[in-house]
């Protein structure tokens, strides 16, 4: 009978701090009988657990007679705590470049100073990864703002919660060439294309706009390999993993300028719209500047990654 008492009580307890947690301080509390019509609750279970919260001292209230009951104090830490069962799930790219894993480290800086445990699946391809926060498997995707774009348009249930700014994401793509002579795409060209990434499909589909090619599916993280083997003749790829593995013998020429590119460089974090629990607590988290901070310290030598 204890056990049963203390499994109610607790059950309580965290559905109670899931709708605190959304309120403000200054606002009025909801009254006893609407947290037993929505979580089919008795009045006895519903009391102990507010109690709780108030002896805890996660609350403060004061009654204001017909104006009802008034939050005047709420521990939103200690709220997130109870609320979150186990930690907030993320995915982002394999960190394979300085600036992925100046992120990773952001973001694991931010939530160890918030006490959120976090964990953090590294999964190829924006569509897969937001694939996942859709489905509700993960709790948010870092991706480029022009994958996250493409996908709210496409009719996803994501929407963009953090924009990070340019060149957070990466710093530069760029046309790889497996001919040392060549320097543009050109008609009859085998290009590699990769329908798993926004980023990379969109941004090859425009540089070959009014060419006569053949698309080859090529795996992003592939196209180096695939170049280097003969298998195609150009493919546009991430600058950064050239640059930090020091492959400057291959032939590659930067993309020019165009909104889409500044939009693939621009790191965004996409969770699903219905779930405003998780954006308030993922808003008093996800602390941009620290991040950016963080990842800048990583990318010029005076950090050590981890993640």
């Amino acid at each position: 009978m204890q056990e049963e008492f203390l499994n109610k009580t607790g059950k309580a307890i965290q559905q109670l701090s899931g709708e605190l947690i959304l309120l403000s301080e200054g606002s009025r509390m909801p009254v006893i009988s609407e947290f037993q019509e929505k979580y089919g609750m008795s009045r006895g279970t519903v009391q102990n657990a507010l109690n709780y919260l108030k002896e805890e001292k996660i609350i403060h209230t004061v009654s204001q007679g017909r104006q009802g009951t008034i939050l005047t104090t709420i521990d939103y830490q200690r709220l997130q705590k109870i609320v979150i069962d186990g930690p907030i799930r993320g995915t982002m790219p394999l960190p394979y470049s300085k600036t992925y894993e100046g992120f990773a480290t952001g973001l694991y800086e931010v939530f160890q100073c918030a006490e959120i445990p976090l964990s953090m699946a590294y999964v190829r391809g924006s569509k897969d990864r937001m694939d996942l926060t859709s489905e509700k498997t993960m709790h948010f995707s870092i991706v480029s703002k022009l994958a996250a774009l493409q996908a709210i348009a496409a009719g996803s249930e994501l929407e963009i919660f953090k924009d990070f700014g340019p060149h957070s994401y990466l710093s530069n793509h760029v046309m790889i060439f497996s001919n040392p002579k060549s320097s543009k795409i050109e008609n009859h060209m085998r290009v590699g294309i990769d329908h798993n990434s926004y980023d990379q499909q969109i941004l090859t589909e425009n540089a070959t706009t009014g060419k006569k090619v053949e698309f080859i599916e090529v795996p992003s993280h592939q196209l180096i390999y695939s170049l280097e083997q003969g298998l195609i003749d150009v493919g546009i790829w991430n600058f950064d993993e050239i640059k930090d593995r020091k492959l400057d013998h291959l032939n590659y020429q930067f993309l020019e300028g165009s909104v889409e590119d500044d939009l693939s460089s621009t790191a965004v974090c996409v969770v699903h719209k219905d779930n405003l629990l998780l954006k308030k607590i993922l808003m008093s988290v996800i602390n941009e500047t620290k991040i950016l901070s963080v990842q800048k310290q990583v990318i010029e030598g005076k950090m050590i990654p981890h993640y």
